[in-house]
């Protein structure tokens, strides 16, 4: 994803930026809402606002950060709605805590963290990404050793693998935390 300019004219570039934000923008929309397709919707109804604006954004981080921004404030105003609140039958939502800065920078943290993760794991060779995604389900070695039809060993040369691999292409993010 290059980080010049985007600009609506752009179709290459808004679509650049539609492919690598989507999927983690419903993500983020889904911690507001509980709900995937409604979250879906949102983040679509947003990238059309800002398609239909024709604002050129001086870099990728911008438009993100707008992206993000605005996602935000439609869960909110949709939380809000007389439709939502007849629809679900929910108990009271802390909008108190939904609207704090510090919830949406979390949110977004885990989001993009989550999102560079998953394209980090996506890289690796297949039996290490198989063994590690199997891993995060809390498979044991054994167990994972079973289910690809694997030796244990195997099992572990495969983490030493991904675990080698994932260090080097999540390096700066390691070093946040």
């Amino acid at each position: 994803m290059s980080t010049g300019q985007v600009h609506r004219a752009s179709m290459v570039g808004f679509k650049s930026v539609f492919e690598t934000l989507y999927p983690s923008l419903c993500l983020f929309a889904n911690t507001y809402l509980s709900d995937m397709d409604t979250s879906k919707d949102i983040v679509q109804e947003v990238f059309i606002k800002i398609w239909e604006r024709d604002t050129p954004y001086p870099n990728f981080y911008a438009i993100k950060s707008l992206l993000y921004t605005a996602v935000k404030n439609r869960c909110l105003d949709y939380l809000k709605s007389k439709y939502h609140r007849s629809i679900v039958q929910s108990p009271a939502i802390d909008f108190d805590h939904m609207v704090t800065d510090d919830f949406f920078y979390t949110q977004v943290t885990l989001i993009d963290t989550y999102a560079q993760l998953e394209r980090a794991i996506k890289q690796l060779p297949k039996k290490s990404e198989a063994v590690i995604r199997l891993t995060l389900n809390a498979y044991t070695n054994t167990e994972i050793a079973e289910a690809l039809c694997i030796s244990k060993n195997t099992v572990k040369s495969q983490k030493r693998i991904a675990y080698k691999k994932l260090r080097q292409a999540l390096g700066s993010l390691l070093n946040i935390f």
